[in-house]
């Protein structure tokens, strides 16, 4: 800030230097005091903005206390469910393992009744068999004692047999 002054017998004119630093003072007083204010504001605003961080700073420490917590749980639940999945993993092979031999004992069993029943039914067939050569045996021998009884020829005798005999034949 340039002044001009005005000049006087031994220099300038003393109130004018006076007034001048009076106001400069005054100037620099109120700017000083603005500077002051602004500063206490801003160490106030700092200080708000310090209490604040330590806040954050708490809270992002809860939240990263947390979040590990989380994690820990996270790889925990993860780790019991592959347990859980190969378990019953396990348990279904012993299941499909137990089935399979209850499987192939079925199948032996079938095939060991399907043999007897083979067995049965050849038996049946052979009894059958046995059964119409004893009946024929005793129809020819009925036949027999009766043609001779008669006193019919022998030649007639060997008709009616080979007759009944073609009749009770096993097919």
């Amino acid at each position: 800030m340039k002044k001009t002054f005005s000049i006087a017998i031994l220099g300038y004119n003393r109130r004018q230097v006076e007034q001048y630093l009076s106001d400069m003072r005054r100037d620099y007083e109120e700017e000083l005091s603005k500077k002051k204010e602004r500063m206490l504001e801003l160490v106030e605003e700092n200080n708000r903005i310090k209490s604040q961080i330590k806040e954050l700073e708490k809270k992002l420490e809860e939240f990263s206390e947390r979040e590990a917590y989380i994690s820990k749980a996270l790889v925990r639940a993860e780790q019991k469910a592959q347990a859980i999945i190969e378990e019953g993993r396990q348990k279904i092979a012993a299941e499909m393992y137990q089935l399979e031999m209850e499987k192939n004992k079925w199948k032996a069993r079938c095939k060991e009744i399907r043999r007897q029943l083979l067995e049965f039914e050849h038996m049946v067939c052979t009894l059958m068999e046995n059964f119409y050569s004893e009946i024929n045996y005793l129809k020819s021998k009925e036949l027999s004692d009766s043609i001779f009884a008669e006193g019919d020829c022998i030649d007639c005798a060997k008709e009616r047999e080979e007759e009944d005999s073609g009749l009770l034949s096993v097919s």
